[in-house]
């Protein structure tokens, strides 16, 4: 059901379900001005997805010559259904390093993941059901679709000022979009208040975890009076999100740490398994697939952070990744005080 959740400009907000995943939903957006639509994200490219986007867009009269998609990132939920536009006549932006990583990860075979994977200790098996349930791959738009490029910073041609902002982490050209005379954000994947935003590991971005974290002090300098997130509901505190962000994170880091200093010389794939998962109460054995690729590429970005810092040593062993403190005594907590350095303090 479209919903509106803001007056002026007038924002309308279409709920797109997301059928067997643990997002629920996607909540597009649409910003209405005297002469533009803008719309925010798309769904995957199935019929659920479809059906919900466009009996939304036709319950508010989108109009093809006054229209303009924006895409926050290039995951298949955000994307699926962008020929839709492309198709009636729609302009697509999206933030210039999002494209071109795009571009490139296209051209690259998927299979490459799997060798990471595979070396970080993940079982062969898995990764072939892993393929086989990938929603990403299932229901992605087919490639070549024309985009029009935003820069850090730049203002979209409408008339009301609306700036694409890169906040790199999620992916690594994740770009929101902020209203600075309202004060308004939407934060696609950036900033969630329901659930925490994957942080993963991509090709030749070893530092995600560091880029999110940074991404996150952008933002909370901002003055925001609403965020808009991509998924599930809205928080009344968008400050007090990020701070929750940041600890989350902190918290994170110690506990991947006690657990490889717990099992010395354990792979990614069994320290993944050893730390707690949010997910619908399962245990780690019992947990789709798909769920332990994302589980073990969130624990590969929290492993290289604190191998950059030099609190882990890695090395190889019969072809698998081993992971062990760098030296004693113990790692030094970063969970919120004075000893987090994603604090600044």
């Amino acid at each position: 059901m479209v919903c509106q959740v803001w007056d002026r400009p007038a924002v309308y907000a279409i709920p797109v379900p997301l059928p067997d995943n643990p997002l629920k939903n996607l909540n597009v957006y649409l910003i209405r001005t005297e002469t533009r639509d803008l719309v925010i994200d798309t769904g995957f490219q199935r019929p659920e997805c479809r059906q919900a986007l466009w009996q939304g867009l036709d319950e508010l009269g989108l109009r093809a010559d006054r229209a303009m998609l924006f895409l926050t990132h290039l995951h298949t939920d955000h994307t699926g259904l962008v020929w839709d536009f492309v198709e009636r006549g729609i302009p697509v932006y999206m933030s210039r390093v999002e494209d071109l990583y795009y571009r490139q990860l296209i051209a690259r075979p998927f299979s490459a993941m799997d060798t990471l994977f595979a070396r970080e200790g993940f079982p062969p098996d898995e990764l072939r059901r892993q393929r086989e349930s990938n929603q990403g791959q299932r229901y992605a738009p087919r490639p070549g679709f024309p985009v029009l490029q935003v820069e850090d910073g730049e203002a979209l041609p409408m008339d009301l000022e609306v700036r694409g902002l890169l906040t790199p982490g999620h992916t690594p050209g994740h770009m929101v979009l902020y209203l600075p005379k309202e004060q308004l954000l939407f934060s696609g994947d950036h900033v969630l208040f329901d659930i925490t935003p994957n942080i993963s590991v991509w090709y030749e971005v070893p530092h995600s975890l560091s880029d999110y974290i940074d991404s996150l002090r952008k933002t909370r300098a901002l003055p925001i009076r609403r965020a808009f997130p991509a998924h599930r509901a809205a928080g009344s505190d968008v400050y007090e999100r990020i701070d929750a962000l940041i600890d989350h994170h902190g918290w994170r880091l110690d506990e991947i740490y006690q657990a490889v200093r717990t099992h010395p010389g354990a792979s990614a794939f069994q320290i993944a398994s050893a730390i707690h998962w949010s997910v619908r109460s399962m245990d780690w054995d019992h947990f789709p697939p798909h769920q332990k690729w994302f589980a073990l590429s969130e624990t590969l970005a929290h492993l290289y952070y604190l191998t950059e810092k030099g609190q882990l040593r890695h090395w190889e062993e019969d072809g698998v990744t081993r992971y062990a403190p760098a030296h004693e005594p113990p790692f030094v907590s970063v969970s919120s005080g004075e000893s987090n350095p994603f604090m600044g303090k």
